[in-house]
């Protein structure tokens, strides 16, 4: 049903409108007249109608100034003006406003149940609309820690992370484009290996809860998963000064603590990092995370601080040998992979004075980093053997056999690839030669076939050669000589019709060719059959 506000100085035009509409049984309810411009306005704010039929020659405010003043507060209100025809013309202003339709007095019953029903499928499009996109809304919302969780953890430890920062910043509701990293690191306090990973796990998911709920509530954020003992947060930053930006951080973080009560609390440190642009944020990450390492009794440590007092040196983190690691473990380098991966272990054990734990960890994040980078070549399986090796990996203390485990799982990694990347590239293979199969006899060149595949004409080409062991011409030629020595010999037919039956035109041509391929000539071939 629409609500109807009807704005029009004359009562006749009142009257008749409201007759119209209940002698007809038109879906509208007449919320309202108005007599005046000013009067219009009022009752548009008070009722709230859906569609307003405005008179344009009113007392006062007349109904083209109406009009603009109910569009600036109530944007999504159907307007139709009702005017004489000698304002016609003037009436064509109101058509800038967005109006819908006009009424022409003397009002005709069959245009207004029209305009009526018109205005009635717009605002039913509309609230379909609405619907869908609340619907869509609290989909995503259902899925947004995901979401927020993998798209972090992505950007931090160095995999691909594709869209514009226009698509993620309209998907998190936030500027992107500058930002700090805020760490909270949950110690343990117990000791008992299985209460340890029952309770643990536990109080992880409270604090996971807790810390989402009231950080979305402070300011807005994106929350990475709890890894490690440890949950990542990004804060965007909007025109502040670093000395703002880093008041600000500590207050946040200071609120957290305040909000926790008993072990939750007395378990939680938090580490920030300074702000950067967001192609750099893994700095602020590696800031957040050097800040709990050199002060590891206070609660609240922001990065500044920790190296303005600070004497301890530090090897900041490999970021550019890590980037190269994961580049020759894409090629298949697994010699020079396991080189750069040399280096970057002696900074762990120097950076983490051979500390099991901590090299454990971070060689956990790097297998993470290694799955990104290799999402869409390996198994969905794959990675259930992975937690097996990762469960070893974690078992272990002494760090040359640690280093000997990783390097195993690298090698189970490639060569998972090596396989699927067989079994992709023999699926291809056998659809290319089936389509050759079945369509030999036709005019077919290399650049159908890389079609039919969905490969560039120049990677096909050597796709092509690497796995049949031939070039596409030369392999395209011998199966349409195989298939003529079939036809000839075994049919009644003239070579004249096998040439065109194994797709050449000129039959001159297929001759030549058959005696390159074969030494005789096709008629040669028949006869000596």
């Amino acid at each position: 049903m629409v609500k109807l506000l009807i704005a029009d100085d004359e009562q006749i035009v009142l009257d008749s409108i409201k007759f119209i509409i209940e002698k007809n049984n038109v879906q509208a309810e007449i919320v309202g007249t108005a007599k005046s411009g000013r009067e219009a306005i009022e009752k548009a704010d008070l009722l709230k109608p859906d569609l307003i039929f405005m008179d344009i020659r009113m007392p006062g405010i007349d109904g083209i100034e109406a009009i603009r003043q109910i569009k600036e507060r109530h944007k999504e209100m159907i307007f139709v003006i009702i005017t004489a025809y000698e304002y016609f013309n003037y009436a064509k202003e109101a058509i800038n406003l967005g109006v819908m339709d006009y009424l022409l007095k003397p009002l005709n019953k069959n245009k207004i149940i029209e305009v009526i029903e018109k205005a009635s499928k717009v605002i039913e499009e509309r609230r379909k609309a609405v619907l869908k996109e609340i619907e869509l809304r609290e989909k995503i919302n259902k899925i947004m820690p995901y979401l927020e969780e993998q798209f972090l953890y992505t950007v931090l430890f160095g995999g691909y992370v594709g869209g514009s920062l226009d698509f993620y910043e309209e998907i998190f509701d936030m500027k992107l484009e500058k930002g700090y990293i805020m760490i909270f690191l949950m110690r343990s306090d117990t000791s008992n290996e299985r209460e340890k990973s029952i309770e643990v796990n536990l109080k992880r998911q409270s604090l996971y809860e807790h810390l989402r709920i009231f950080l979305k509530g402070m300011s807005k954020c994106i929350l990475g998963p709890f890894f490690m003992d440890k949950i990542c947060v990004y804060f965007p930053v909007e025109e502040k000064t670093p000395f703002e930006v880093k008041n600000s951080s500590v207050k946040i973080a200071n609120k957290v603590l305040e909000s926790l009560q008993g072990s939750e609390k007395e378990n939680l440190r938090v580490g920030i990092g300074r702000e950067y642009s967001f192609n750099n944020i893994v700095k602020s990450y590696y800031e957040a995370e050097m800040a709990l390492k050199l002060f590891p009794d206070d609660t609240i440590v922001h990065f500044d601080d920790a190296v303005g007092t600070s004497t301890i040196s530090h090897f900041p983190y490999p970021l550019d040998k890590e980037k190269l690691f994961i580049e020759r473990l894409v090629e298949g380098d697994l010699a020079r992979a396991f080189k750069v991966f040399d280096e970057i272990y002696e900074w762990m054990i120097l950076e983490y004075d051979k500390d099991a734990g901590k090299i454990k960890s971070k060689l956990i994040e790097l297998v993470g980093i290694i799955r990104r980078s290799f999402y869409y070549y390996l198994e969905e399986g794959s990675f259930k053997e992975e937690i097996a090796q990762i469960e070893e990996l974690l078992k272990i203390e002494d760090l040359r056999e640690l280093k000997l485990v990783f390097i195993k799982m690298l090698k189970d990694i490639v060569e998972n690839i090596r396989v699927v990347n067989k079994k992709k590239w023999d699926n291809i293979t056998m659809k290319v030669i089936n389509f050759l199969e079945e369509n030999f006899s036709k005019d077919i060149s290399l650049e159908d076939a890389a079609r039919e595949v969905n490969m560039s004409y120049h990677y096909f080409s050597k796709f092509f050669k690497e796995q049949v062991g031939e070039n596409f011409v030369d392999y395209l030629t011998n199966l349409r000589i195989r298939k003529a020595k079939e036809l000839l010999k075994n049919s009644s037919l003239s070579v004249k019709e096998v040439s065109y039956k194994v797709g050449y035109s000129d039959p001159n041509y297929f001759s030549k060719i058959f005696k390159k391929v074969t030494g005789v000539t096709p008629t040669e071939f028949k006869e000596g059959v």
